[in-house]
């Protein structure tokens, strides 16, 4: 593992959380692999386009109706090679647009990343479940 792409994949982590909040579906899916794999908890494994698909649908679904702000903590990546994994925590704080209660969504993670043909660093895989507080 080199130094640089641990931080390369850091700042690709960044991008993706300033996309998430701003609800900017380009670039969310600009970091996803053409091969991507989604095993979100409670829901069914999707690949590829269907996988991007649905998680744009769940960004654009708490944007219509919160104002949300991801947090993620990143606790380890390791790199081997065109592929890394990456495993931390997150919380989504949504605050409901119209009033009432703010929610949060607490998660742990394991992503996979892997390097694509012009050397950036892409989501690939994705696996999730819930946190207890």
């Amino acid at each position: 593992m080199t130094v640089d792409d641990a931080a390369a994949i850091r700042r690709t982590v960044d991008r993706f959380i300033q996309a998430y909040n701003a609800g900017d579906l380009d670039r969310i899916q600009d970091i996803f692999h053409d091969d991507l794999i989604d095993m979100s908890a409670g829901a069914s494994t999707r690949s590829g386009e269907a996988a991007r698909q649905y998680f744009l649908s769940r960004v654009t679904e708490a944007h219509a109706k919160f104002k949300p702000t991801l947090e993620v903590t990143l606790e380890e990546i390791t790199v081997a090679g065109d592929w890394a994994y990456g495993r931390g925590h997150l919380v989504v704080t949504l605050v409901p647009k119209r009033g009432g209660e703010t929610t949060y969504i607490r998660q742990r993670f394991l992503e996979i990343w892997r390097r694509d043909s012009r050397g950036n660093w892409k989501l690939s895989r994705i696996m999730d479940n819930s946190e207890q507080p």
